[in-house]
């Protein structure tokens, strides 16, 4: 497993670290770039390759099933160089938007990668291995979001902003030659076995039910995102360090977590619901909280909540994903929580400008235990038929 893994784990977090490691500085780059430019200017791009990413996630799905998915991982990693390489040579504000658009538009790397996957665990126990080994990309896209502000942030304090995706685009590159070390995928014909095989369990037979729990909880967690340093701030802490720190806490409990959880013996439905609940009650806290003491153990809940429901969702996904259909799956689950993440930016924006710092945690909660009814619904004991023999007559 490791002799795949290891490799497509290692160009994932060069590519997460690429794509998330930008947008946070976006209003330095439009300050070097544009330096009139309005503010809101800052937030618009920086949903922009989001967007993209949702519009064409299903499509390059699509066609990784029909023509390989290592291919369409090469392509997601070659895509994302490009993007960053015009954007670190933009002479104007035009060509640095386009740049943005062509990296949204060939990126996808997340799900490109999980369809890979899929082809390398289909033997045995596939639910079980596939839904580890997305656990695992999980754990790389959160190391990335914690390790690459920081990292980058030093970078910006030289004076470097526009400059810094000129040197980025070296680690998709870098992405593109592990990848190309790893062993090439069979593009699979579909077949009716397949495709029963793809849904083993029945509660799960349900897409949109699943698409739905998905769209949810991906709002719920990207609309507290936006302003979470201002509403520290507004609780009294008044480091940038500080407010950072528990910013990423979260994830930071997903990492440290995530090893030592071992989640295969059990039934999707527990997880998730454990997890939804939890997150809707940290978000809960944090909406009606007045005095910063008590928002590092809730930050703490809050990831515990994101593990066990990011879990839930991947042994739910990989029972789903089997056959020949993987890369549409999986393009299509990551295109859901594209759109999930860019109304969930738009919204905290809306919320804070009417209402205040705290509505997006209540948004949350609201979201979470929507996605809790949900994921209840979906796996709702089924009702049995009875057999009633034909009579003899």
């Amino acid at each position: 497993m490791m002799r795949v893994l290891g490799p497509v784990l290692t160009a994932h977090y060069l590519a997460a670290f690429t794509a998330l490691g930008m947008p946070v500085f976006m209003p330095r780059v439009l300050e070097q770039l544009a330096p009139h430019a309005p503010n809101w200017l800052a937030g618009a791009l920086y949903v922009l390759p989001t967007l993209c990413t949702a519009l064409t996630a299903t499509t390059w799905g699509r066609l990784a099933d029909r023509y390989g998915r290592k291919l369409s991982l090469l392509r997601a990693q070659a895509g994302l160089a490009l993007g960053f390489v015009l954007a670190g040579f933009a002479p104007n504000l035009a060509w640095f938007m386009l740049a943005l658009v062509i990296q949204g538009t060939c990126g996808g790397s997340l799900a490109a990668a999980n369809a890979y996957l899929s082809t390398q665990f289909s033997a045995g126990n596939t639910q079980t291995t596939l839904a580890r080994a997305l656990d695992w990309t999980q754990f790389s896209a959160r190391l990335a979001m914690v390790t690459a502000p920081a990292l980058l942030g030093i970078a910006t304090g030289w004076g470097l902003a526009q400059e810094l995706y000129r040197y980025l685009a070296l680690l998709p590159l870098l992405a593109f030659v592990v990848t190309l070390s790893l062993p090439t995928d069979s593009v699979a014909t579909p077949t009716s076995s397949s495709r029963k095989s793809a849904l083993p369990e029945r509660a799960w037979q349900s897409w949109s039910g699943l698409l739905t729990v998905q769209f949810l909880f991906y709002f719920a967690m990207v609309v507290t995102f936006p302003y979470f340093i201002p509403y520290s701030e507004h609780l009294g802490i008044g480091h940038d360090s500080a407010a950072g720190l528990l910013y990423s806490l979260p994830h930071l409990v997903y990492l440290i977590a995530l090893p030592w959880w071992r989640s295969s013996a059990l039934a999707p439905q527990r997880p998730l619901l454990i997890g939804l609940c939890l997150f809707s009650i940290a978000c809960l806290a944090q909406a009606w909280m007045s005095e910063p003491l008590w928002l590092a153990p809730a930050r703490c809940l809050y990831g515990a909540g994101m593990l066990l429901a990011i879990g839930g969702l991947n042994r739910a996904l990989g029972a789903r994903a089997g056959g020949s259909a993987a890369g549409r799956i999986f393009g299509l689950f990551d295109a859901c929580g594209k759109w999930a993440g860019a109304c969930g930016g738009l919204m905290a924006g809306a919320l804070v400008q009417r209402f205040g710092l705290s509505t997006p945690f209540v948004a949350a909660t609201l979201a979470g235990l929507a996605a809790a009814c949900t994921a209840a619904y979906v796996f709702r004991p089924q009702k049995r038929q009875l057999y009633v023999p034909a009579s003899d007559a």
